[in-house]
């Protein structure tokens, strides 16, 4: 339980500080993930619908064209917190040292939280949903190798909850 209060009260501290400083994400500043970027809603060609549960994606790979635009509605039906991320195999795995020193820095200082009050946050390449919420965001694809979707939560990412993007010709 203390685990998990302290995985809450980190995801909310990583919220509260992406909101109050435009341009900086949870990943921190020049952390940025690769694949694309925001893209503009007005250009969705495609809506993807992914459901979160405890450890797992319904959407386990995913095919996109180089330049599409595609809305991505993400529901977690889980009992943490889940977020899909766009990035590298690199770039998850250097997000995912970053949640455990967070996490870890949360656990010296004894701090704990009963629950999550507030929004969860949009990251620059997904977003974060809280247990029994629904978040969405848009993305465009740009060509790069070695691409995923993953939730980078530890233990959450090596559980699987992750899945390749290919790019079709």
């Amino acid at each position: 339980m203390v685990k998990r209060r302290s995985l809450i009260v980190v995801l909310a501290l990583a919220a509260a500080t992406s909101a109050m400083i435009p341009g900086v994400e949870a990943h921190g500043p020049g952390h940025v993930m690769s694949g694309g970027k925001m893209g503009d809603a007005r250009k969705v060609t495609r809506v993807i619908e992914v459901v979160a549960t405890d450890n797992a994606f319904s959407l386990k790979s995913l095919t996109v064209k180089d330049g599409e635009t595609v809305r991505f509605v993400v529901r977690n039906d889980g009992l943490d917190p889940h977020e899909l991320l766009i990035g590298t195999k690199a770039e998850h795995a250097e997000h995912l040292k970053m949640m455990r020193a967070m996490m870890e820095e949360q656990k010296k200082k004894g701090g704990g939280h009963a629950g999550h009050s507030g929004p969860m946050m949009q990251h620059g390449s997904g977003v974060m949903v809280a247990p029994g919420k629904t978040e969405s965001f848009v993305w465009t694809f740009q060509r790069t190798p070695d691409l995923e979707f993953a939730c980078d939560i530890p233990g959450h990412y090596e559980d699987g909850m992750r899945g390749p993007i290919t790019f079709s010709r």
